[in-house]
């Protein structure tokens, strides 16, 4: 984002925000049944394994240019993964497209399901 901004005057910024809070709030989740505990240690330890907790973090809350992954939607994670790993979604960088390239679609899908239902710090 910050790329994206860098550009921006203050009024763009301004304006931006203005138009932001004119938004409906997102509604609330619909209460999710508990993580399935074998698929939140499967992903835990591919987490660790491919090194995300590296950039990432250990709880996925990112930093600095790292987004954070924890909590967002796990179809979201899902999609984007496997964009990365196809290279239909080369980001800012081709840093993920070769962090996820060799991971194969179904560990994939296990990261994301963890990092979906990692904690939030503030929710």
């Amino acid at each position: 984002m910050t790329a994206v901004a860098k550009g921006f005057s203050d009024a763009d910024m301004r304006g931006f925000a203005d138009y932001i809070g004119t938004l409906p709030p997102v509604p609330a989740p619909a209460a999710a049944a508990p993580p399935d505990a074998a698929k939140m240690k499967q992903g835990q330890a591919l987490a660790q394994q491919y090194k995300c907790v590296f950039c990432h973090g250990a709880d996925f809350a990112g930093g600095q240019q790292v987004p954070r992954i924890g909590g967002q939607r796990e179809d979201y994670l899902r999609d984007t993964l496997q964009g990365f790993r196809s290279g239909k979604r080369p980001g800012y960088s081709m840093a993920m497209v070769e962090a996820v390239s060799h991971i194969p679609p179904a560990e994939l899908d296990l990261l994301a399901y963890y990092a979906a239902r990692l904690p939030v710090a503030g929710r």
